[in-house]
């Protein structure tokens, strides 16, 4: 073996020793956050079971569309943003559904299943279903933090616009949509509800809002499509007689038929 090809040689030894760190440390990553995901799912589990605050108790027959644990979560400062999906009115059937229970008639029992993620394409392909959401939640922070923290809800409702606005200009699925979401969960881990401002940084906005996500160009009015120019003269709607229209005497408006 030649000097070149001993060179080659251990240059693809020490890349394949590269990628089976990196594959090793990735699953690492994968196992943590499976075991992560695994405790987070028996808190929720132990969240929707355990006695609701006594100041959240209210809320329930306020809110009835949402659950009283979420309702506990945002008392307690442990919401997570993607959570606000839930705060979307539903009917009976979708609740059960989003539970992940099913009835069981010929055995009399129940089989529950593990809810699934929700992914973006839940959030629909505008902001309706994420300002609708996000006006309930301002309303249960309104009722739990209002007299305390009341500088909360102006604040968030000016977040809330500014995302609007991004909305005008940028695709709402690829790009204002994580941007609300993943601001908004900023905002909640910070825990302050008395800020002087909640809008949207620059680096979270360099991060989301980039041109190759804009939305297509209106098309413009065309200048020379404007309201053409009365005409000189008009035809009578009963016949065709021309009338012509012009300055008499002292500025008055003056029409005669055409001869």
């Amino acid at each position: 073996m030649d000097t070149a090809d001993r060179a080659s040689w251990l240059a693809q030894i020490q890349r394949d020793r590269a990628k089976r760190l990196e594959l090793d440390k990735t699953e690492v990553d994968l196992r943590r956050r499976r075991t992560h995901l695994d405790l987070q799912d028996d808190d929720d589990n132990q969240e929707e079971n355990r006695e609701p605050p006594p100041e959240v108790k209210p809320l329930i027959d306020m809110f009835p569309g949402v659950s009283a644990a979420l309702l506990t979560r945002i008392f307690e400062r442990k919401l997570k943003a993607t959570k606000l999906l839930h705060f979307k009115e539903k009917s009976v059937i979708d609740a059960d559904q989003e539970n992940g229970v099913f009835k069981m008639t010929e055995s009399g029992g129940t089989v529950s299943f593990k809810k699934a993620a929700s992914s973006l394409k839940d959030w629909g392909p505008n902001p309706q279903t994420w300002t609708s959401c996000f006006l309930t939640y301002l309303a249960v922070i309104g009722y739990l933090f209002g007299d305390k923290h009341p500088k909360a809800v102006p604040n968030l409702l000016m977040f809330m616009r500014q995302i609007l606005d991004f909305a005008q200009t940028y695709q709402w699925p690829e790009a204002v949509l994580p941007l609300a979401l993943n601001f908004h969960q900023y905002l909640l881990d910070k825990g302050e509800l008395s800020t002087d401002s909640y809008l949207v940084t620059p680096q979270f906005r360099e991060k989301y809002l980039r041109y190759n996500l804009t939305l297509p160009a209106k098309p413009t009015q065309n200048p020379s499509a404007a309201r053409p120019r009365h005409a000189k003269s008009a035809r009578s709607l009963n016949n065709d007689t021309e009338i012509l229209c012009g300055l008499g005497k002292h500025g008055a408006i003056t029409c005669r038929k055409k001869k």
